[in-house]
């Protein structure tokens, strides 16, 4: 990852963690998870996650690899933070974002980036 602040692994992420050590099968990593693959990479439950994102926000002016790329960070949030808010951002585990870049690859790369303050200059 780009910045240290986005050096963050899945077992240091409280909530994350969770995830995992609620399995009945230990797995050594959040991507192992069967819920990861479910949740963040089956594009099916991307597409249905996207239309409710449309719903709400509108239409993402996206290719679809960046499409799905963004909806599958929003589903990872949702899944193991549920609803934080339009201004929160949480850095997400680098190996929850590395897999998810592999898996719709984009040229690209933006990395995390914190909100922006309303009313600074």
């Amino acid at each position: 990852m780009p910045t240290s602040v986005e050096c963050v692994c899945c077992h240091d992420v409280r909530q994350i963690k969770q995830k995992v050590e609620g399995l009945e099968e230990q797995v050594g990593c959040i991507t192992a998870h069967l819920g990861f693959r479910t949740v963040c990479l089956d594009i099916y439950c991307l597409e249905t996650a996207y239309y409710a994102y449309k719903q709400d926000y509108g239409r993402l002016n996206f290719d679809l690899h960046e499409k799905y790329r963004y909806v599958a960070y929003r589903q990872l949030v949702r899944w193991c933070w549920g609803f934080l808010g339009k201004s929160i951002r949480v850095p997400l585990p680098a190996c929850a974002v590395k897999t998810i870049r592999d898996t719709f690859p984009d040229g690209g790369r933006v990395g995390f980036k914190l909100p922006q303050l309303e009313g600074i200059v």
